[in-house]
């Protein structure tokens, strides 16, 4: 690839990646690849769509995940469980610097397609391996789903009882997944060769909750604190909800001035942030009952006034009217050839010397399946005997 058109197809131009995952923690990570210039050839079971292809709103063989979560990747539909595919498969490995997957334990191994067996044909390849509760212990054959892993690892209690409601689980696990990829791909190029790297959804959560949501349980002998649980939350208005939150005492004091209780910021129960924190509740019982008379609009403008940080609670459909969302320009509409018109939102981050582009839509059901078999050498016969013996479609 000419120098030109490397830099502005992303930093990742010329990696290779092979994924055979399935839902959102394996795909995830390669959609960050992808977004990143990556070549990714994503991989799904023939006359079988993948769970996240039929997730969400749909149209044709597009839902309202799939266009985002695919864009920029090359679909291939491939059956690894029978002896011909997996041939096809290893042609596609040879070439690859990067192969996931998150089949359940023990899968791969009766594939033969695990670490051990694919590092012999290159050992310069990065394997990502993401499962639920690890490789090995008690829970290994549970099969498992996002809220299991936030039930299990406390985030569900953290919550007052009740999920994220997001796959917060998953795509923290493949954005971890992704990080660690690119530390391996790195450490390759200093020397260090290819190499297995596993990851599981409840350590990553764990890994991920720690800061804030352990903060008591990081220090079990000092006295504990109310968590993030119990002092963030959203505030009641006539007329919606507003987020606002004061930490230091001087922006505390703003509010106190601003929604006309200046006395509040003198009540030793409220004058430090440790008091604060320890008198959460009372604290918002004061706050509650100021913010239920008030519209939204005039608390705005009273906090912004005072430079309390804040905002209104928008509406997903309010979103895309937001002034700093349209100036950053971060929500692309476009027209997909089969799923028509589609939103999705741009990569959050933005490289100078290496830009990356949205480069194509969400593959259909094996939409590139011929052109990667021409790329490996098949000619049309060839791929035609595949496609009517189900190995291809």
């Amino acid at each position: 690839m000419e120098p030109e058109k490397q830099a502005a197809a992303g930093p990742l131009a010329g990696i290779k990646v092979v994924d055979v995952s399935s839902a959102v923690a394996g795909p995830w990570v390669s959609s960050w690849l992808a977004e990143q210039g990556a070549d990714v050839i994503f991989i799904e079971k023939v006359g079988v769509p993948d769970v996240m292809r039929m997730t969400g709103a749909i149209n044709g063989d597009q839902s309202g995940c799939w266009v985002h979560m695919h864009r920029n990747k090359r679909g291939m539909d491939l059956d690894i469980r029978d002896d011909t595919g997996r041939e096809i498969l290893m042609k596609l490995v040879v070439e690859a610097d990067v192969f996931i997957q998150n089949f359940r334990p023990g899968v791969v191994e009766r594939l033969a397609i695990d670490y051990s067996s694919l590092s012999t044909i290159n050992p310069d390849l990065v394997y990502l391996s993401v499962s639920g509760f690890g490789a090995d212990g008690p829970y290994i054959d549970r099969p498992v789903y996002d809220p299991i892993i936030q039930a299990t690892s406390g985030m569900a209690e953290a919550q007052n009882g009740t999920y994220v409601k997001a796959v917060v689980a998953d795509k923290t696990t493949a954005m971890a997944g992704a990080n660690a990829v690119l530390a391996a791909l790195l450490a390759r190029a200093n020397g260090a060769g290819g190499q297995h790297v596993q990851i599981a959804l409840l350590d990553t959560m764990l890994h991920w909750m720690w800061l804030e949501v352990f903060w008591n349980e990081s220090l079990p002998d000092a006295v504990p604190t109310p968590t993030y649980s119990e002092w963030y939350e959203p505030w009641n208005t006539i007329d919606g909800q507003i987020a606002a939150n004061w930490v230091n005492f001087d922006q505390y004091k703003g509010a106190c001035v601003a929604l006309g209780r200046p006395d509040l910021a003198d009540d030793p129960r409220f004058a430090t942030r440790d008091a604060r924190l320890r008198n959460a509740d009372a604290q918002r019982t004061e706050f509650a009952s100021i913010l239920a008379t008030m519209t939204s609009a005039d608390a705005i403008s009273a906090l912004e006034a005072a430079d309390v940080p804040c905002a209104r609670v928008l509406s997903r459909q309010e979103v895309f009217a937001d002034p700093q969302v349209v100036h950053n320009q971060v929500i692309v509409e476009e027209i997909h050839p089969t799923a028509g018109r589609i939103r999705t939102a741009k990569p959050p981050a933005k490289f100078s010397a290496t830009p990356t582009q949205l480069r194509s839509h969400a593959p259909g059901k094996g939409e590139h399946t011929d052109e990667i078999l021409r790329e490996l050498g098949f000619r049309d016969p060839d791929i035609e005997k595949l496609r009517s013996e189900d190995i291809v479609a």
